[in-house]
């Protein structure tokens, strides 16, 4: 065969075809599949890649206020959400990679974001919330549709209380003298909304409980202690968040278990008018009746006291001759005098209630 002349006169090659079923025809057929395989490859990866589709995602976004420290978030901080996004498969893909790195959290502060007011509620519209956030911006993402549909966001300012009492507070020996805590004051911030349902002077902060049996008597200890939020205070920030407390041991304490005979102490007035005539006691449980409580301290004071010695008691008030459902009256010990000792947990209420006789009782 011969070669074909350009337009330049020179010859171009030609490739002479193989002889059917030759080896040579075998390996010319073999380029060209290959070939035509990696053009298909191609085109559908490019294809896939551009092609734009929807995908479903499940994270958890966390809401917070680390902008500003004198913002604080009431509403709810962890909200698990599943929405639909749509994008080609390079988007999608990045962003799926992401949220991997990030352990499906996404991050939003609400501080930051400057359009939500302390003091006011606000229901976000959630696909909303999610398309500010830094990952999508300019993510070449579109969401759909989000669950939870909406999303309750609450703020307030925090207030300051300054030069708070701190209350060093421990178990297991009685200190010889009063310990030093430094600082012995430190500032506790409350929401806005709560400064009006507060005395701050009533306040006292307590530390984390520190055991101090095996302590040896006489040794003087120093130690760093958490401070603890007051659990009646919801949203409470306390700085410094640790104290030193400087302390003597002096005699080791135990504790001991008593069974006790809960009474109850009406008004003097009661105790000479008509009242228990027309009225009567109720408790709602024989359990109510009796209670068994921890005491801590010296240990010799505790092997001198008995159950006997022990007044438990529930104050009754003009107050329980209204007609109520049952009341849960709070449980009040009062042991015998000089005696170093104090109970070491609160006692669960009782459950009692003063209704109306149903008949006058006769007097013989």
């Amino acid at each position: 065969m011969s070669a074909r002349l350009n337009k330049y006169g020179k010859g171009l090659r030609t490739e002479i075809p193989a002889s059917r079923f030759s080896r040579e025809w075998f390996m010319q057929s073999l380029r060209t599949a290959v070939w035509v395989v990696v053009i298909v490859i191609l085109v559908w990866v490019y294809a896939d890649i551009h092609f734009t589709d929807e995908q479903e995602v499940t994270a958890v976004l966390h809401l917070h206020t680390k902008s500003d420290d004198g913002m604080l978030l009431l509403s709810k901080r962890e909200i698990p959400v599943t929405f639909r996004i749509k994008g080609n498969r390079y988007y999608r893909d990045r962003f799926t990679n992401h949220l991997a790195k990030a352990n499906s959290v996404l991050e939003f502060d609400v501080a930051g974001a400057k359009e939500y007011k302390p003091g006011e509620e606000y229901q976000e519209r959630t696909a909303n919330l999610l398309s500010k956030l830094p990952v999508f911006r300019d993510s070449g993402l579109e969401i759909i549709s989000a669950t939870p549909a909406r999303i309750d966001i609450r703020m307030d300012k925090m207030y300051l209380v300054p030069d708070v009492l701190v209350r060093f507070k421990s178990i297991g020996a009685v200190l010889d003298g009063d310990p030093r805590i430094e600082p012995a004051r430190i500032n506790l911030r409350l929401p806005e909304s709560m400064r009006h349902k507060i005395n701050p002077s009533t306040i006292t902060l307590v530390t984390r409980t520190v055991d101090l049996s095996g302590k040896a008597v006489g040794a003087t200890e120093t130690v760093n202690v958490d401070v603890l939020t007051p659990p009646n205070l919801n949203y409470a920030k306390i700085k410094p968040q640790k104290v030193t407390v400087t302390f003597k041991v002096g005699q080791q304490t135990d504790s001991k278990k008593f069974t006790v005979t809960v009474n109850y102490l009406p008004p003097n007035a009661w105790l000479t008018n008509d009242t228990w005539s027309k009225y009567k006691l109720e408790v709602k449980s024989k359990e109510d009746r009796k209670r068994t409580i921890t005491v801590t301290g010296n240990r010799i004071d505790l092997q001198k006291l008995s159950d006997d010695q022990i007044h438990a008691y529930v104050v009754l008030t003009d107050s329980n001759l209204k007609p109520s459902a049952w009341l849960e009256g709070k449980v009040n010990v009062k042991f015998p005098p000089g005696l170093k000792i104090r109970l070491a947990e609160a006692i669960p209420p009782v459950s009692y209630r003063v209704v109306k006789r149903t008949s006058v009782p006769v007097t013989p």
